[in-house]
């Protein structure tokens, strides 16, 4: 079971199969953060570190790992090193972290060649998210959304393997689910702006707690366009 986060700020954490919306949602959430008061930044994996750098390289087929463990090894030793740096000193400071995916897509994606259990294992130190959305869409949404890239990464190869990385989420999803951390899975069929709304009043009950006085109305925050800056960490 990974601990609890001890700190005043709150970890929030978007998920999805590749063309699900997470990032886009992230900077929805994020966004709306910023007009509601709260301090907050976004981050995602791989992180900006020296193994994350690594890990992108090897994402876009520039840099081979040695085999599907020692990939499996180099993710869990960037969201430690990622805790570390950037995600704990921002939460410590009551900043909330919006992150782009987290261990639980290491869960999925390297389950694909990785036992599961070893993969909890691995990254048990983590911090446990207080709140992950799960953006569920059809694989051949998916697929249908990342299509169009320009270029595509290592793990949007084909409809087929998305299909597989699908299945391995909702494997995972079960087994951390088992151990009480809890994950909300959203429609992410509809629009960007209705998936929007499910996930800030998600994200409001946990805050609340960590910042009583600030007003959560999710429709409040929602008039103004103003992008908000957040802060370094």
């Amino acid at each position: 079971m990974n601990p609890q986060n001890p700190h005043p700020g709150a970890l929030i954490v978007i998920e999805g199969i590749d063309g699900s919306g997470s990032t886009t949602q992230s900077d929805m959430l994020l966004q709306w953060l910023g007009r509601a008061g709260i301090p907050s930044t976004f981050t995602r994996e791989p992180s900006k570190g020296p193994i994350g750098g690594a890990l992108r390289l090897h994402i876009v087929k520039r840099l081979e790992l040695g085999g599907p463990h020692a990939e499996a090894l180099a993710f869990a030793a960037d969201r430690m090193d990622h805790l570390a740096s950037e995600i704990e000193p921002a939460l410590a400071r009551g900043i909330t972290v919006v992150a782009d995916r987290y261990y639980l897509s290491s869960l999925a994606y390297q389950a694909l060649s990785c036992d599961l259990a070893w993969l909890r294992e691995i990254n048990r130190f983590a911090l446990r998210p207080d709140l992950t959305v799960f953006l569920s869409v059809p694989v051949d949404v998916g697929v249908a959304r990342f299509s169009s890239r320009a270029t595509r990464e290592r793990f949007e190869e084909d409809r087929d393997e998305l299909a597989r990385i699908a299945g391995t989420y909702d494997a995972a999803i079960e087994a951390i689910r088992a151990d009480g951390e809890e994950v909300q899975v959203v429609d992410g069929t509809r629009t960007p702006a209705e998936v929007h709304a499910e996930v800030v009043r998600l994200a409001a009950g946990v805050l609340a707690p960590r910042y009583p006085g600030t007003s959560l109305d999710v429709a409040a925050h929602e008039q103004s366009s103003v992008r908000p800056t957040a802060p370094t960490v």
